[in-house]
C-alpha cells in the first residue's frame, strides 16, 4: 500500500512547474533547443571521443580539478571502477577500501567485483563520515586504492574535516595507498572548505565527477589524473564500450551547466542551510545534518505515510508546487526525504517559500498527524 502511495505522489511531484528545488526543466524539444543554440558556428561533433569539442572540453575540466589530463565517459559507473582497477592493476592488489554508502555497493550490482575483478574492503561505519582511523584499519588488507566520496550523498551531503582529509591524504601517500575521489557532487564543495576545486582534488590520485547531479546536463561523467592514467582509462573505456561514436550532445550540455551553475554553489549551501533552519523550527521535523555543509540534506518528517502521502499528492496537485520531492524511505510513523538546492529554489524568494512551507504544514502535515481531525 505505502509503495503504492509513494508512486501516486512521485507522479503528482513530477507534474509540477515547480517541481524541483534544484534546476528548471524544460521539455525535451525546449532542451535540444538549448544546446543548438548553445552549439558554436562551425563547431563539430566529435568522433570516438576525439575532436576539439570534447577535447577542449577534457582540457578545461582537467586544468579546473588541477590535473594533468581527463577523459570525458558516458557515467560514473563507468568511470570509477576502471579507476579502481588501474590503480589494483598497478599495485598488483585486487582489494580496494569503499564507504558503506559509496554508490559502488549501494547501486551498481557489485560491478566492480563482477565485471572488473576487485575485491572491496568496507570504510568505515554506515551513516558516518570516514575518518583515519577507518582508513588504517581498512588497510589491515593490501589495500590499491581507497575511495573517499565528497560530498557523502546517503548521510545528507556530509563531509569530513579539513584536516582529517589531509592526514588520510598524508597518510595514505605514505603506505603507497592510491586516493581515489568520488566527486559526483564535487561542485558543491568549494563553499564548504573555503578551497578551491583543484585544492581539494589535490589530495587524490584520480577524481570522478558528474555533470548531470548539479550542473543540469543530460548526464556524462568525467575522469581526471596524471596522462598516463588516463591514457591507460581509455584503454579500458574501449573495453568496457563506452567509447561511443559520439558524445557531443552531453558534452555541451555539460559546458553549458559548467558555466552558468558552478558559479552560483555557494548561494545554493546558503539556501539550503536557510531552509534547513526553517524546517528543524518545526515540531516532528528533522534534517540531517542539521547544519547543512553543502546544498543538500536529508530529512525525517514524523507523520503517518498512509495520510501524508495522500493528502501531499492532492496537495501538490493544487498548488502547482512540491515543497518536498518523493520520499526515499517511508515506514511506521516517519518518512525521509532527500533535498538538494539550486536555480529553481532561488526562483521564489525566501518569503514566498516560508508561506509555501507554512500552507504545507497547516494544510498537509498537520492533518496528517491528526488523521484528518487537526491538532
Amino acid at each position: 500500500m505505502t509503495a503504492d502511495l509513494i508512486t501516486a505522489y512521485r507522479n503528482a511531484f513530477t507534474t509540477c512547474s515547480h517541481s524541483s528545488v534544484r534546476h528548471p526543466s524544460p521539455g525535451l524539444k525546449a532542451t535540444l533547443q538549448q544546446l543548438a543554440d548553445a552549439t558554436g558556428e562551425g563547431e563539430q561533433s566529435d568522433v570516438y571521443g576525439s575532436g576539439a569539442l570534447i577535447e577542449d572540453f577534457e582540457r578545461e575540466v582537467a586544468a579546473l580539478l588541477g590535473k594533468e589530463a581527463a577523459v570525458f565517459m558516458p557515467s560514473g559507473t563507468q568511470a570509477q571502477p576502471i579507476a579502481l582497477r588501474l590503480w589494483a592493476d598497478r599495485a598488483r592488489t585486487p582489494y580496494v577500501a569503499l564507504p558503506h554508502t559509496s554508490h559502488l555497493q549501494l547501486h551498481e550490482h557489485n560491478a566492480f567485483q563482477v565485471l572488473y575483478g576487485l575485491k572491496g574492503v568496507t570504510l568505515g561505519a554506515a551513516a558516518e563520515v570516514p575518518t583515519l582511523t577507518d582508513l588504517q584499519q581498512a588497510a589491515r588488507d593490501p589495500l590499491a586504492a581507497a575511495l573517499l566520496e565528497l560530498p557523502m550523498r546517503e548521510i545528507g551531503g556530509q563531509l569530513p574535516a579539513w584536516e582529517d582529509l589531509l592526514a588520510q591524504s598524508q597518510w595514505a601517500r605514505e603506505q603507497g595507498i592510491k586516493l581515489h575521489l568520488d566527486g559526483a557532487r564535487l561542485w558543491q564543495c568549494p563553499p564548504h572548505y573555503n578551497r578551491s576545486l583543484a585544492e581539494i582534488a589535490a589530495l587524490f590520485d584520480s577524481v570522478y565527477v558528474s555533470f548531470y547531479k548539479d550542473l543540469g546536463g543530460i548526464a556524462g561523467a568525467l575522469l581526471a589524473g596524471d596522462a598516463d592514467f588516463i591514457r591507460s582509462a581509455k584503454v579500458w573505456q574501449r573495453r568496457a564500450g563506452g567509447n561511443l561514436f559520439a558524445l557531443s550532445p552531453y558534452v555541451i550540455a555539460a559546458r553549458e551547466g559548467l558555466a552558468t551553475y558552478l558559479p552560483n554553489m555557494a548561494n545554493y549551501r546558503e539556501d539550503a542551510q536557510w531552509f534547513a533552519a526553517q524546517l528543524n523550527a518545526l515540531a516532528g521535523v528533522q534534517t540531517w545534518p542539521l547544519q547543512p555543509q553543502t546544498s543538500m540534506f536529508r530529512l525525517r518528517v514524523d507523520a503517518d505515510p498512509t495520510e501524508f502521502l495522500p493528502r501531499a499528492t492532492a496537495w501538490l496537485a493544487e498548488q502547482d508546487i512540491a515543497v518536498l520531492p518523493p520520499p526515499y524511505r517511508a515506514g511506521e510513523g516517519s518518512l525521509w526525504f532527500e533535498l538538494s538546492f539550486g536555480e529553481n529554489f532561488r526562483r521564489r524568494e525566501r518569503a514566498e517559500w516560508a508561506a509555501v512551507l507554512a500552507r504545507f504544514v497547516s494544510e498537509v502535515l498537520e492533518l496528517s498527524r491528526s488523521g484528518g481531525g487537526g491538532e
